[in-house]
């Protein structure tokens, strides 16, 4: 089996499902349907590769990492367009500016917002390509306990919902995050007066991004998203404790 057909039978088992209407008059025909369903799953494959990259990305942002996290979003921006992208080449450019910008950011501050751009540039494109991005229902928030470790692992979870609500224009995931979020930091005073005042400024976050209205659009919730991370960010690179 070659590569490429190891590649498309990879991309069967994914999660993206898009309709196409027939092309407009004027424009050029639809491939034959063997070569259009090769090139659909092609670009399946592509979308998701973006999707683990972008994953990487935040967690190297979140950990401090920026060189490593500005060599994953080169990638993202020097890639080719895939066939068939047809009108959505265009959020293809956007996204590849994007990416390209985020390789350029100076500080972790500057790429956790990026990032969060850079994940609604491609949420945009499913939105207006008519693809949904089908995910995995999520998993129950870890349970709360009084511990760092307890709170980082509810942390993380509430991210990876807050993400899974940018790039799939779901509500519900992005809600439950916030929702954690928002709870009542951790009493550091003592320990940590850093961890006390990053702790604040999440929560304050949380509560007025859960405040918005319900459809606010995927910039909306990337503006949002890019302030939380870097304020994760913050505590972590002034705390011992580090997301599992």
């Amino acid at each position: 089996m070659t590569l490429r057909r190891m590649l498309v039978a990879i991309a069967l088992a994914g999660g993206c499902q898009s309709s196409r209407a027939d092309a407009p008059k004027g424009e050029p025909a639809e491939p034959p349907t063997p070569k259009r369903f090769e090139q659909d799953m092609m670009l399946r494959f592509h979308m998701h590769e973006n999707f683990d990259l972008l994953r990487a990305i935040e967690r190297l942002l979140i950990h401090g990492k920026l060189d490593e996290a500005k060599r994953f979003a080169a990638a993202i921006s020097e890639a080719p367009d895939e066939p068939g992208l047809g009108s959505m080449s265009a959020h293809a450019i956007v996204v590849r500016d994007r990416a390209a910008t985020l390789a350029r950011a100076q500080t972790v501050d500057e790429g956790c917002r990026l990032e969060a751009k850079l994940a609604a540039a491609c949420a945009t494109c499913h939105v207006d390509a008519g693809v949904s991005l089908q995910l995995r229902s999520y998993p129950p928030a870890p349970a709360d306990r009084p511990t760092i470790d307890a709170r980082m692992a509810r942390h993380r979870w509430a991210a990876d919902r807050m993400w899974e609500g940018i790039v799939a224009g779901a509500d519900e995931p992005w809600r439950a995050g916030l929702d954690v979020l928002a709870m009542a930091p951790l009493d550091w005073k003592e320990i940590s007066p850093e961890r006390a005042t990053f702790g604040r400024e999440l929560k304050r976050l949380a509560d007025e991004t859960r405040r918005r209205k319900p459809r606010d659009t995927p910039d909306d919730r990337a503006a949002a998203y890019g302030e939380i991370l870097a304020t994760c960010a913050g505590c972590h690179a002034v705390s011992s404790a580090r997301p599992r």
